[in-house]
């Protein structure tokens, strides 16, 4: 409903108003004039002057201020609002064309603000709304409704992981007849607003439309500023000591700075670099140093600021920790620690995945890494096809290549070896010359002791040279490279064992063959090595703000040699998409130089967001009504006659003040503690069950843990007669904790001590039957501790009352709660679990006091959803099922203690578990046949 500039979006409010009248009536009514009794002894107040009297009816303007007051909020509840968009002083049609791709997803929400401030002001007009959005996905082209209907539509709309379709949309404009086929308006003759994202890649898509845009009645093109438009990734290299990347931006006016960070496939946070954009750059470096354990962890790359699926990138197993084949001469080596590929097959291990076996084993396994050794050299097609598809293959010589060399090397060779002796001899063995700084191995420190007994000599010339990565003090090549199709080819002069020299047994070997990891691509070998040919299935896409979700039944595969090249994201949103062990990342891919900024095209006009203003009246007026209803309780006591005894009442208080303000502090600060202690919080918790996580200073842990504990409550609701009532952050040293029937505490490595008060109320709570699960969460990073206590657990313990700790045994009553289990996994299934080593524990009902794992059980207790779902390693089949299973036997244990230990299960749970030849002691007839 709309008054010229005025609209109210629930106008049905305004039925108030017919209570006026009632209200009218009612407040105006006048009581009954009261029967006259003579009563003689009461004449002698006849003369008494009163200075008060009482009306009989409410006066005329008490009666008209609480009308107003009415009026006031019945408007406040109509919603009214006054809206003044620039240049649509028009009953005229309007027509919104949103762009909904990912570039528009950093400036999501301004651009639904400004759709909803314009469908509003044409809900005031009483005109009709056209909606078309950018991108081409299965919707109605053009959808025409009312305002109403249209506030509902936009609010359904979000963006997509795709490219607009600006050309696509020019020619749907252009098939409009004149007329609709049921002859209403023209949709021509409405005001167009085109919310863009800002950016474009589709020049000449843009100028199709804006052809089509000048045949409306008016036209607006919207855009956010320089600031606000998204950033786009760019090439990514790896260096010596980690990695950078290039982020680009489509317009470089003004500052801008964020920052870019790199996650591991759980979200969590590994590394973070600065990026800086000057005033006219367009690009920025962004740089992170890590070790190459941790640099195989990356999974996202992701800039601060900006959430779009476009700013964005995605790694899969071309990055990070690479897959190499190592061939052998044969399985059955009597001498396997002696052989050649045992030397580099331990340098790398602990930076790879390795695997042995012959050239037919391991190329389906598609490595991108093939060491070859010169015991086991094998000059087969199947070598140069690998190396022609992007693998790398890093060649040791020996006697077998000094004979006869082949044609996968990359320099010529001349036959025989160089050694003491011969007729190129050496008065002393040869060390390592420092490395030149084109050569990746620049930067190494090379050991004195070095020594080069023997070698295959390259021919010398230009060719070699060029092709040098290493060289003896006498200028001889002993590493040499070259690429060959998509891959390349190392050569290391030397034996891969210590026969030739001491290099395999020497740290630089390790650190050489490091070095040459970030070279590894993945290998794209096809069907005839063996490997799958089989479509590439969604494992997690990207939805249009940049975030992984699970796939839906409406993602379909991709076909197994069109993963790098397709582009119809409608059908194959971007993400990571899986073919048995191989794992691959679809990015949007946007080329960084095919995108300006519309602000900067000839021929377009763009205006800001935020230039339409909408003004809420409703606020205000209810503001007004509230204070109005507050100065009616004065007014009405003025009106009765009691404003004296008020005024006595105010000069009453005025004396005792100092004495009430003093009292008045001193009951609040001796209230505080006791509010505090009797807070309603903790009433409901006495009253029903609640779970609770102790509280950390990492909000994100916080979050998980919460998530956790109402997936253990959602798990045990619906399979067991148990039904906790909600779930508790607690803080040991401020909260009671006598309520909840375990404390769930996720541990990290910079876990601070406890305080006294914290020390003490956990120590009361494990003695009074508590039980505290700690969780450490890092069993996929044991190798990183070398067997070193957890500091973060040690600091936080050192104080308590921990009892003596033993591994959780086969028989404990843990394993048979409720579920029968005998694993404990979380994210991980392969960490250790420890209890209370005395069992019996009469005085807590056998439970112990802690529970201490690694397995990270709150990442698998999580509810799933979009935000905290978080993806396991699955090293168990069904390995979240399996997790649930622990903490419903967990929750079992800690609230109803040791009764599935008592020896009338036994039979029962031995059928159960199929022991066969384990039977129960004679327990005599049971209780249900005695009776």
């Amino acid at each position: 409903m709309s008054f010229g500039s005025l609209t109210f979006l629930a106008p049905l409010a305004l039925l108030g108003l017919l209570s006026l009248p009632l209200i009218w009536w009612l407040l105006r009514i006048t009581p009954p004039k009261p029967l006259q009794q003579i009563f003689p002894p009461l004449r002698i107040l006849q003369e008494v002057t009163v200075e008060e009297e009482t009306p009989d009816s409410t006066p005329l303007w008490l009666l008209i201020f609480r009308l107003i007051m009415v009026a006031l909020i019945a408007f406040a509840l109509a919603q009214p609002i006054m809206t003044r968009p620039e240049g649509t002083d028009n009953n005229r049609d309007i027509t919104l064309l949103i762009d909904d791709g990912w570039d528009a997803a950093a400036n999501w929400t301004t651009i639904m603000r400004e759709a909803e401030i314009l469908i509003k002001d044409a809900q005031r007009k009483g005109v009709q709304v056209n909606i078309i959005t950018t991108t081409d996905r299965d919707v109605d082209d053009i959808l025409t409704a009312n305002a109403s209907d249209a506030l509902r539509h936009i609010k359904t709309l979000q963006p997509w992981p795709q490219n607009a379709a600006l050309k696509n949309k020019a020619e749907i404009l252009e098939k409009m007849s004149e007329t609709s086929a049921n002859g209403t308006a023209n949709i021509r003759a409405s005001d167009v607003y085109w919310l863009s994202s800002g950016v474009t890649n589709d020049n000449a898509g843009v100028e199709a439309l804006e052809t089509q845009l000048d045949t409306f009645a008016a036209y607006k093109v919207m855009s956010p500023g320089a600031a606000n438009l998204p950033l786009i990734p760019g090439t990514l290299e790896e260096t010596v000591d980690g990695f950078r990347m290039e982020w680009h931006r489509a317009d470089g006016n003004g500052i801008r700075s964020t920052d870019v960070t790199a996650h591991d496939n759980n979200g969590r946070v590994i590394a973070r670099s600065n990026i800086l954009f000057s005033p006219g750059q367009t690009t920025a470096e962004a740089k992170i140093e890590l070790p190459t354990e941790l640099r195989s962890k990356i999974q996202i790359l992701r800039v601060d600021d900006t959430v779009s699926a476009g700013a964005v990138k995605l790694l899969d197993d071309s990055w990070g920790r690479p897959l190499i084949g190592v061939l052998t001469e044969s399985k059955d080596n009597p001498s396997p620690l002696l052989s050649e590929p045992f030397y580099a097959e331990t340098a790398l291990r602990p930076y790879a995945d390795v695997f042995r076996g012959s050239l037919e084993e391991l190329l389906p396994l598609a490595p991108s890494i093939l060491v070859m050794p010169d015991a086991a050299r094998d000059t087969s097609p199947a070598v140069n096809e690998f190396v022609e598809n992007g693998g790398l293959l890093i060649r040791f010589a020996g006697p077998k290549l000094a004979a006869r060399s082949d044609e996968y090397l990359p320099v010529r060779l001349r036959s025989g070896g160089r050694a003491l002796g011969g007729a190129l001899t050496w008065e002393e063995p040869q060390n390592f010359s420092a490395f030149a700084p084109e050569s990746p191995f620049f930067g190494l420190s090379i050991p004195e002791d070095i020594e080069v007994k023997q070698q295959v000599m390259a021919e010398p010339g230009a060719e070699t040279d060029s092709r040098t990565w290493a060289r003896l003090q006498d200028g001889s090549p002993v590493v040499t490279a070259k690429e060959q199709g998509f891959g390349r080819i190392v050569l290391f002069h030397v034996t891969a064992d210590p026969e030739w020299s001491n290099i395999p047994v020497s740290g630089l070997y390790v650190d050489m063959l490091r070095r040459l990891l970030s070279m590894a691509k993945s290998s794209s070998t096809k069907a005839s090595t063996g490997q799958s040919t089989s479509d590439w299935a969604p494992e997690r896409v990207l939805n249009g703000m940049g975030r992984l979700k699970s796939p839906d039944i409406y993602d379909k595969p991709v076909a197994y040699d069109q993963i790098d090249t397709t582009t119809d994201f409608a059908v194959n949103r971007p993400g990571l998409y899986r073919q048995g062990p191989r794992r691959k990342a679809l990015n949007i891919n946007a080329d960084p130089a095919t995108y300006s900024s519309l602000a900067t095209l000839d021929g377009i006009e763009t205006e800001q967001y935020g230039q339409t203003a909408n003004n809420n009246l409703g606020g205000l007026l209810l503001w007004i009504g509230l204070l109005m209803l507050a100065l009616d309780a004065l007014l009405a006591i003025y009106a009765s006659g009691r404003f004296r005894i008020l005024k006595d009442r105010l000069m009453f208080w005025r004396k005792q003040g100092v004495a009430i303000l003093v009292a008045g502090l001193l009951m609040s600060m001796s209230s505080g503690i006791e509010a505090k202690a009797q807070d309603e919080t903790h009433y409901n918790d006495a009253l029903e069950l609640h779970f609770a996580y102790v509280e950390t200073d990492d909000p994100r842990v916080d979050i998980t843990s919460e998530n956790a504990m109402l997936g253990l409550v959602d798990i045990l609701t619906r399979r067991t007669t148990i039904e906790p009532a909600g779930v508790r952050g607690v803080d040991p040293a401020t909260d009671p904790l006598v309520f909840y029937p375990f404390l769930y505490w996720p541990i990290d490595r910079d876990a601070p001590a406890l305080t006294d008060e914290a020390v003490a109320a956990l120590n009361d709570y494990m003695s009074s039957g508590g039980t505290i699960v700690f969780d450490t969460r890092d069993s996929g990073d044991d190798f990183l501790s070398a067997g070193d206590p957890h500091p973060g657990l040690k600091r936080v313990t050192e104080s308590l009352d921990i009892p003596s700790l033993a591994e959780v045994p086969e028989d404990h009553v843990l394993n048979k709660s409720y579920y029968l289990i005998e694993l404990y996994p979380g994210r991980w299934a392969n960490g250790r679990v420890w209890v209370d080593k005395n069992q019996s524990g009469a005085a807590r009902d056998g439970v112990s006091s802690v529970i201490i794992g690694s397995n990270d059980w709150a990442a698998a207790w999580a509810l799933e959803n979009e935000t905290y779902y978080i993806d396991l390693e699955r090293d168990i089949p069904k390995q979240r099922e399996m997790a649930l299973r622990f903490g419903v036997n967990m929750a079992m244990y800690t609230l109803a203690g040791n009764y599935k230990a008592d020896q009338v299960h036994a039979k029962a749970l031995i059928e159960r578990r199929g022991d066969a030849q384990r039977e129960p002691e004679d327990l005599g007839p049971d209780e249900e046949t005695e009776e």
